[in-house]
């Protein structure tokens, strides 16, 4: 007799099987293994609408302050910005992020000579040199050659022209015959007498040439990409579109940019240029790796008008914005005459410019420490300062895919490349983003 016991017992026992066995996600080809290079992305707003500034009680008097090394990211759409204002200039982006503007030199006038200055002998004497300097036709100097209907019946004879009195007629070439055999290879010697032996010089057989044609092989290993270099939103790029549909936040700054195993870790500025030398938010992040993950440093503060304080309020103005853009001006050397002295500028930057004015009353600081997880958004929450962050690390399949991407966008293309690296197909998405 069956039991419904006895009926669901060969279920259950599979069940329990499968479960005692471990679960591991097949495994992806293409080496899809740690690779060492990781994508950021960060997105850094602020609100200082007035209802919110006047909603709490900030601190009064905070520090801040820049590190004493940092970098920016290399923004390239803004150095061919500045190329393109700028055409004549030569634009060169450092390691740091540092753009620099190097304008050409202005031509030199052109000196004319005044009308009172030359006499009517000293422009004689010019044209004479003038034409001077410009040769004589010296065709009929040189030896001819009769043309042919002017002696028909006789070969082409040459015609020398007139002698200088330093040259000499050589005397005719007394005719020579030609060597025989044996004479070209020093064997000339007396006539052999009818006596004498016979001499057999043996010789090799005509072989043909061997020529050898050098093959020139190039070979170019897959590069890998430069690392902090500003490139479009990733994974936060739809959903920061649906944020700021909902929000009156101002984006101050959105970031993605690769690092690869050997980057360093120096602070990174996340400001927008300003004029003033004080944007409406300065400051910089910090990414620290941790147990196979990483933290973020935040530092950064708002500058407010200041109005939710009292009008006798005043406070000392913090350090403005690092330079970001260096403008240098040709080194032109200008000779004083009486003294031969030189005015050129003594450093490339020149002086340090003026401490712009502060336009600004108060300030709002944020310094806090956030740990990521990989493919986790973290969102880290404050009345004024906001910022979104995530990452991830890149498989050796998607690094190599990106080096043979740059590979086969380089002007000279090697010799090997197609025959040493497959055509990979397109590049899968990244996960979506965990909350």
């Amino acid at each position: 007799m069956t039991t419904p016991m006895s009926r669901c017992w060969p279920s259950l026992m599979a069940w329990l099987a499968l479960c005692a066995t471990p679960l591991h996600a097949a495994p992806l080809a293409g080496g899809f293994k740690h690779s060492g290079w990781y994508q950021f992305e960060v997105v850094v707003m602020i609100d200082t609408r007035a209802e919110t500034l006047e909603s709490e009680t900030w601190p009064l008097l905070p520090t801040v302050g820049y590190p004493a090394r940092w970098r920016w990211l290399q923004d390239e759409s803004t150095r061919m910005a500045l190329a393109a204002a700028h055409p004549d200039a030569v634009v060169a982006s450092s390691p740091s992020g540092h753009l620099t503007v190097r304008l050409p030199a202005p031509p030199p006038p052109r000196w004319e000579a005044p009308s009172d200055l030359l006499t009517e002998g000293d422009m004689s004497l010019i044209d004479q040199l003038i034409e001077i300097s410009q040769g004589t036709d010296t065709a009929s100097l040189r030896l001819r050659e009769t043309a042919a209907e002017d002696a028909p019946n006789e070969p082409a004879v040459l015609t020398p022209g007139p002698l200088l009195p330093f040259e000499d007629i050589a005397p005719p070439e007394a005719e020579t015959t030609s060597l025989l055999a044996l004479e070209s290879l020093g064997m000339a010697g007396p006539a052999p007498q009818p006596d004498s032996p016979s001499i057999n010089i043996p010789f090799a057989r005509p072989a043909e040439a061997v020529t050898l044609k050098p093959v020139s092989v190039t070979v170019r290993p897959i590069p890998t990409p430069a690392p902090f270099v500003q490139l479009p939103l990733n994974q936060l790029a739809a959903g920061l579109t649906r944020y700021r549909r909902s929000s009156e936040d101002e984006v101050v700054a959105s970031a993605s940019w690769l690092q690869g195993p050997d980057s360093n870790t120096l602070p990174i500025l996340l400001e927008t240029d300003s004029d003033t030398g004080y944007p409406s938010l300065q400051g910089f992040i910090q990414l620290i790796p941790r147990d196979n993950s990483w933290r973020m440093g935040l530092n950064f503060w708002a500058n407010t008008d200041g109005r939710y304080l009292p009008e006798i309020f005043e406070m000392p103005e913090p350090p403005s914005s690092p330079q970001r853009i260096t403008f240098l001006e040709p080194e032109i050397a200008v000779n004083l005459g009486m003294g031969g002295e030189t005015d050129s500028p003594s450093d490339e930057r020149g002086a340090p410019p003026a401490r712009p004015e502060w336009p600004w009353r108060h300030l709002i600081r944020v310094a806090d420490t956030i740990p990521l997880t990989e493919n986790r958004l973290r969102y880290y929450d404050h009345p004024v300062i906001k910022v979104l962050a995530i990452w991830r690390e890149l498989s050796w399949y998607e690094l190599f895919y990106r080096g043979k991407i740059l590979l086969d966008s380089s002007p000279v293309a090697p010799v090997s490349a197609e025959s040493a690296t497959h055509a990979l197909p397109p590049l899968p998405s990244a996960p979506a983003p965990q909350g």
